[in-house]
């Protein structure tokens, strides 16, 4: 069994903390095909030197778990498929709540990002196929200075590219 590098997942954790935690779901931008779909995140009080502008490009399944939750699928096929209209809908709700946590799964790279109202965005982290998500900062897919990429393929991986300083 495969599983997620303890040392990248450290450093990819530590970088999306320090670019989300105190965001705001700030907005949503149709995706690239049907099944994408971007999320932008602002931080309009950035005391600590965290970028402005983030945003998170979702390939895969993704849902809203409510409060308390502590069962979460292990892979897409565990999902249920979602319509746009469901997609959009659920970032409504979250429209405007304050990230105050993110983190990465033990084994596999799927994203929990947790809101102010203890509602978490469950985004699923391994395709053999696809990128099912990526992170990063600026107007574009891309990423300015930070990019967190959970990669496809057989093994289990994220990539991560943040300032020197960092």
């Amino acid at each position: 069994m495969l599983i997620l590098d303890i040392e990248l997942k450290f450093f990819s954790e530590k970088a999306l903390k320090h670019m989300f935690i105190g965001s705001q779901l700030d907005g949503v931008k149709f995706g690239v095909g049907l099944g994408a779909i971007l999320i932008r995140f602002m931080n309009y009080n950035n005391s600590n030197n965290q970028p402005d502008d983030l945003w998170l490009n979702i390939e895969s399944k993704w849902n809203v778990f409510s409060s308390g939750n502590n069962d979460y699928p292990n892979s897409e096929d565990e999902m249920s498929e979602l319509t746009e209209e469901d997609e959009y809908n659920l970032v409504f709700k979250l429209r405007r709540e304050k990230v105050v946590d993110i983190k990465l799964g033990e084994t596999v790279p799927h994203l929990f990002i947790v809101f102010q109202s203890g509602q978490t965005l469950f985004v699923n982290g391994h395709h053999n196929m696809y990128e099912c998500w990526q992170a990063g900062d600026g107007a574009g897919y891309t990423g300015d200075n930070w990019l967190i990429v959970a990669t496809p393929g057989d093994d289990i991986d994220i990539a991560s590219w943040a300032p020197d300083e960092f």
